[in-house]
């Protein structure tokens, strides 16, 4: 792309003229992925704006234009403001030290073009618009990804997220040599890397890279001399494709995505422990509980995949068992499926859609029921009398209350 193409693009926005015209406070840049997204041509709402001026007091403006609420992110020196408007995220900072110092300190060069608006010119002193025709990505300078750490999974994830885009080999290098700064970022910083990252149609190569120069091995130790990696990135790229998609198991894939990063840990793809996935997630930054469920669900997934296409009542019980997980199991199941050269989406959409009408049905007995019949106290017996009945009626084995009755009479509960 030229730079009078670029220019054409970037003068065809009604949006960016207007938000020009709101602001009288300094001169204001459109730059970061933002730019860069719309050169590409691709769809986004995101703005970041480089201000010449006090960022608060635009954040101000564009808040009440845009009909939403502005807030600091960060802490001083480095602070940015959040427009967050019902179409639009809007992300300001000031210019410090002149616009040249900013362009310099970036992560990568295709995210270091400055558009000045209203009508331009674009400032390229690095090289990021011949780089972003050819689609590749190159690092602005090796001491800026020892600023920030986290830049260097930030380059693995415009991979995924840009799957066009290819890293250059010398940025290759210098990601990895960086890599193990990223064992000082904040957790949560990287969570929310890794999450965009498993969601992009490229997660697959992302992962790959991420593992060759050691960008996994310093986020989770167990990923020291796997060598499995092509399993695991394949694994990530069917859990991807379902994400995409629509309904349950969409909705599966997003919350047991995570699960895959922990596969080192597992024994995967000869096995799957799940008892270090848990921890290993948690050493991630995972919450707690998202860890929980993410390696639970995909430790159903793998019990799920023996049965999904040739046991059906094997599987409702499986689904019974997982309650909560199921969609993530199922989900789990499917993909690791897909891996084999084995389409089972129809299945795992027809066991959830079971799944939703068994589930809204009542129990046969109620807990107090059991109790009686029994002869329980509350308690861990009376949980596990009533878990029994459950799974025997997710198995068709009983369908009547009476049936119910005589079931657990005759069976020992332990």
């Amino acid at each position: 792309m030229t730079g009078p193409e670029a220019a054409r693009r970037l003068l065809a926005s009604p949006l960016l003229r207007r938000l020009a015209t709101l602001w009288d406070g300094g001169q204001l840049f459109l730059t970061g992925g933002s730019l860069r997204d719309r050169l590409l041509d691709l769809p986004t709402h995101d703005l970041d704006l480089a201000v010449a001026g006090d960022p608060r007091a635009a954040a101000e403006v564009f808040a009440a234009h845009l009909g939403g609420r502005c807030f600091p992110l960060g802490h001083p020196p480095l602070v940015t403001w959040r427009v967050a408007g019902a179409r639009h995220r809007v992300d300001l900072w000031g210019i410090e030290g002149g616009l040249e110092r900013d362009i310099f300190r970036r992560d990568f060069t295709l995210n270091a073009l400055f558009w000045r608006l209203p009508r331009g010119p674009l400032l390229d002193l690095v090289g990021g618009l011949d780089d972003l025709a050819a689609g590749r990505i190159r690092v602005v300078r090796q001491e800026n990804l020892a600023a920030d750490p986290l830049r260097v999974l930030r380059g693995v994830r415009l991979l995924s997220t840009h799957p066009r885009l290819r890293l250059t080999a010398e940025s290759e290098r210098q990601l990895g040599a960086a890599a193990g700064g990223l064992r000082s970022v904040a957790r949560e910083r990287v969570c929310e890397e890794l999450r965009i990252m498993l969601g992009g149609p490229g997660v697959e190569r992302a992962l790959l890279v991420a593992a060759r120069i050691g960008v996994m091995e310093a986020l989770l130790p167990s990923w020291h001399g796997y060598k499995q990696p092509q399993a695991v990135a394949r694994l990530a790229g069917e859990i991807g494709a379902l994400h995409r998609a629509r309904g349950a198991l969409a909705r599966g894939a997003g919350e047991v995505a995570v699960a895959v990063l922990a596969s080192p840990a597992t024994g995967f793809p000869g096995g799957w422990a799940s008892a270090p996935a848990q921890p290993a997630l948690a050493a991630l930054g995972w919450p707690l509980r998202a860890a929980q469920r993410a390696a639970s669900a995909a430790a159903y997934g793998e019990r799920l995949l023996a049965f999904l296409a040739r046991d059906a009542a094997a599987a409702r019980g499986l689904a019974a068992d997982a309650g909560e997980w199921v969609e993530p199991a199922v989900a789990w199941a499917v993909a690791r499926s897909a891996m084999m050269g084995t389409d089972l989406r129809s299945e795992g959409g027809r066991l959830l859609r079971w799944w939703r009408r068994f589930s809204s049905r009542p129990p046969l007995l109620g807990g107090d029921e059991v109790a009686e019949l029994l002869g329980l106290p509350a308690g861990p017996a009376r949980a596990a009398a009533a878990r029994v009945l459950r799974l025997a009626h997710a198995h068709g084995e009983v369908r009547t209350r009476e049936q119910a009755r005589k079931f657990l009479l005759k069976t020992p509960i332990r």
